[in-house]
């Protein structure tokens, strides 16, 4: 079951659009994103960062998942499929309608759905363990030492990924409840 999960890793779809960068993050007090606050453009950024979740994938990359997918009715040969940073981007979208319900009449943030959503999020925080290191430093205005987040990560490519994805996106509506055959053999499950 390791080598199973081990080739998985090396077979992914979208291995050949991993890239990785520097990037320093922003502490988001001062300096704000565009993720930050409430009004319509965050929440449009916050859409936009995963509205992409539904891909495609040819049945050779579908044949090589350790765990089997679904074929596209009327699209022979490919398979559904969707890279999780989308679905833990939706995850932390419906946390912050969650904490901020007053701004957001959202249905999805439900106490059933964000529980779900805090776990994926924390099980994904534990897979990539972001080691980065955040330093302490004399702040002359607190006469303290203050953590200091602005530091340097390294960072897949998310513009690369996001690309990647968005020529893959199925652009249209799947009937969840239409069979398909399917010839692709069970691979084993990892669980």
């Amino acid at each position: 079951m390791l080598l199973t999960f081990l080739v998985a890793l090396w077979v992914a779809p979208a291995q050949e659009a991993l890239e990785n960068e520097v990037k320093v993050f922003t502490v988001g007090r001062e300096e704000k994103t565009i993720y930050q606050g409430f009004d319509a453009e965050a929440d449009r950024a916050w859409g936009d960062l995963y509205n992409h979740t539904l891909l495609k994938i040819p049945k050779s990359q579908a044949a090589l998942l350790p765990n089997k997918t679904y074929p596209i009715y009327g699209e022979d040969g490919y398979y559904l499929a969707g890279l999780d940073v989308f679905h833990q981007l939706h995850c932390l979208h419906v946390v912050r309608h969650a904490l901020y319900n007053d701004h957001f009449d959202d249905p999805h943030a439900n106490p059933e759905h964000v529980s779900h959503c805090v776990d994926a999020i924390r099980q994904s925080l534990m897979c990539s363990a972001d080691i980065s290191v955040n330093v302490w430093q004399w702040s002359e205005e607190l006469s303290a030492v203050v953590g200091y987040s602005s530091q340097a990560h390294s960072c897949r490519n998310f513009d690369k990924l996001r690309d990647w994805a968005r020529e893959r996106r199925l652009h249209k509506w799947i009937d969840i409840r239409l069979f398909v055959e399917d010839g692709l053999p069970d691979p084993p499950i990892i669980s």
